[in-house]
């Protein structure tokens, strides 16, 4: 049974913290990847952030994405007596309709928001406004700040955004717990007769020359594997009649990009003539973080090539000793099967200006909808109905 992950919403009451950041003695907002990427790289080590934030990873989606979309990037960082970075805000200027808004950077291809915090320091919400006064001050022309699927917390690290009002995310994030074994991982979370039925759908797999479980380690293995993503994801969408993302000349050089440069981990399933599943995310050392799947649409899909090789992937990484698995953002029943907590996530609307306090409450209705409908199963069931009709 899932299990759904506590939120601590109390969590930044000012009066409850010690050992909070004092206020900072400098503030910058850097406009070029180049010119932060040595402080940025260094901060990694001793901060607590999600991979999603790391440096190469959110480099790359600006050059290949964030550019052509025109997304104006807004480093924030400020700075302790020290001279050493207390936080990094990744966000990047956007419009929504006409009002200029900041927000994570990667969009979509970010599962989770986070920011970069330094390690154990707590952040109030005297040093947060100040923050916040310093961007609106820095960025006259800002409406708000518009925060999606933002984690509470990251490996006991609480998320010092917190401190402003926040709502539910509209879609959950689905995660499994390791922390033992991997053989003990999967007893514990399937059943026996699941288990078994697996074993005989491998068996049938297993027959193809060549077949195995890898972990794409060469340029060679790379490049074949994400091959087989874009044809196996443009078949599986047109089967569906939905649109495309991956079909965008930038979000597929994008994701080659950051997999030629190691920053995705891509773990599969093949045999001699084919590619038959695979999974991708990124990682902490700690947590892998799935981002995309895919799988064969050939004969040899009867043998559920997908869910094969997650029975794969969880006792890898888990006997290499991480602590969590996740399988991303939004609902589908393999998850349901193979994760054993629901991560709620939240998002912030934060006004900056006269203008964003007229746009924020339109902003927080708007998620709250789409909240509603994707938690109402009819609902949801005519959303995706509809989608699948509309031209593409």
């Amino acid at each position: 049974m899932l299990k759904r992950v506590e939120k601590n919403t109390s969590a930044w009451d000012e009066t409850a913290v010690t050992g909070g950041a004092p206020a900072f003695t400098r503030f910058e907002i850097f406009r070029d990847f180049a010119n932060i990427a040595p402080l940025w790289r260094a901060f990694e080590v001793g901060a607590d952030l999600t991979p999603y934030q790391r440096f190469d990873f959110l480099n790359l989606w600006q050059e290949h994405i964030g550019a052509k979309e025109g997304v104006e990037p807004l480093l924030v960082a400020a700075f302790g007596e020290d001279g050493e970075p207390l936080c990094l805000l990744p966000l990047g200027k956007f419009s929504h309709g006409p009002f200029p808004v900041a927000r994570f950077l990667a969009g979509k291809h970010a599962n989770y928001n986070f920011g970069l915090w330094r390690r154990g320091m707590s952040f109030p919400r005297a040093f947060m406004q100040q923050l916040l006064d310093a961007l609106a001050k820095a960025e006259p022309d800002l409406a708000a700040l518009e925060l999606h699927n933002q984690s509470y917390s990251w490996h006991g690290a609480e998320n010092p955004l917190l401190a402003f009002p926040h709502q539910p995310s509209p879609s959950l994030g689905y995660r499994l717990k390791l922390g033992e074994s991997g053989e003990a991982v999967l007893s514990r979370q399937l059943t026996t007769s699941y288990r078994g039925r697996i074993r005989g759908k491998e068996k049938k797999l297993a027959k193809l020359p060549g077949y195995r479980y890898f972990v794409a380690s060469t340029p060679d293995e790379v490049r074949r594997c994400m091959d087989a993503f874009f044809v196996q994801k443009r078949a599986y969408m047109a089967m569906m009649k939905i649109p495309n993302p991956f079909d965008e000349p930038e979000v597929e050089a994008f994701l080659r990009a950051t997999a030629d440069a190691g920053a995705l981990e891509i773990h599969a399933l093949e045999c001699e003539s084919e590619v038959l599943a695979l999974y991708a995310g990124v990682t902490d050392g700690k947590r892998l973080s799935t981002m995309i799947s895919s799988y064969t649409a050939s004969e040899n899909s009867r043998w559920s090539p997908g869910i094969i090789t997650l029975s794969h992937i969880v006792p890898n990484v888990a006997d290499r000793g991480f602590a969590i698995m996740d399988l991303g953002v939004g609902e589908a029943e393999y998850k349901f099967v193979y994760c054993d907590e629901k991560e709620e996530l939240f998002d912030s609307f934060i006004p900056l200006s006269p203008k964003g306090h007229a746009l924020a409450p339109l902003l927080r209705a708007q998620a709250s909808l789409k909240r509603f409908v994707k938690t109402t199963p009819v609902l949801w069931k005519a959303a995706k109905t509809v989608r699948g009709l509309l031209p593409r």
